[in-house]
């Protein structure tokens, strides 16, 4: 026969599993919920003027707390490459710089032909007459909304070309480590994704 302190203690040991498995998977959640950043795999155009006003082109690579990290050839923006000893180009020879995204003409083109397109075809199909004459080329209300949403796209890819060829940003830095500062935060906004809490 079992007594009653015999009954308890298998009691205690499965609360201990229980709290202990609780506990575990607090942390767990805990551990994979912190904001981390993902990159948005960018490639950035630089044109740097420095102190002495000498105009340079080429690809950001990273942005140390040095200075910047400037490629010839195209790369892709990687911070984890701001602790290497590549080309930098320290913040204090930095008068003024000029990003810009590549591709920025091309997605430009895409975003606004997309968007050019649904916004003709929603008016084409909403200010459709049918033909009642007896010589008249009745589409229809579909064949209506792609024609007139053909013309918006090829309107909205003018557009959004446009758009992405000026779509530039100029930090004036001075040689102030504010100003670099805050060009660096705002790039680093720019090129990784915040995950969620």
């Amino acid at each position: 026969m079992m007594t009653a302190v015999e009954s308890i203690e298998p009691k205690k040991s499965y609360m201990k599993q229980f709290a202990l498995f609780i506990t575990l998977t607090i942390v767990a959640i805990t551990g994979f919920a912190q904001a981390g950043r993902i990159s948005k795999n960018m490639t950035l155009k630089l044109r740097v003027v420095d102190s002495i006003e000498r105009i340079q082109y080429g690809y950001l690579a990273a942005v140390a707390d040095s200075g910047i990290i400037m490629l010839k050839s195209p790369v892709v923006f990687d911070q984890t490459l701001a602790n290497s000893h590549l080309n930098t180009i320290a913040y204090h020879e930095l008068k003024e710089v000029t990003i810009k995204r590549k591709g920025s003409v091309g997605r430009g083109i895409w975003m606004g032909s997309v968007a050019g397109f649904a916004v003709g075809a929603v008016i084409g199909a909403k200010n459709y007459v049918p033909c009642n004459g007896e010589y008249c080329l009745d589409p229809g209300r579909g064949g209506q909304a792609i024609g007139v949403g053909f013309l918006g796209a090829i309107g909205g890819g003018i557009v959004g070309g446009i758009i992405g060829s000026v779509a530039k940003k100029t930090f004036i830095i001075g040689g102030k480590r504010e100003n670099y500062k805050r060009m660096k935060e705002s790039i680093l906004d720019r090129t990784y994704k915040s995950t969620p809490r």
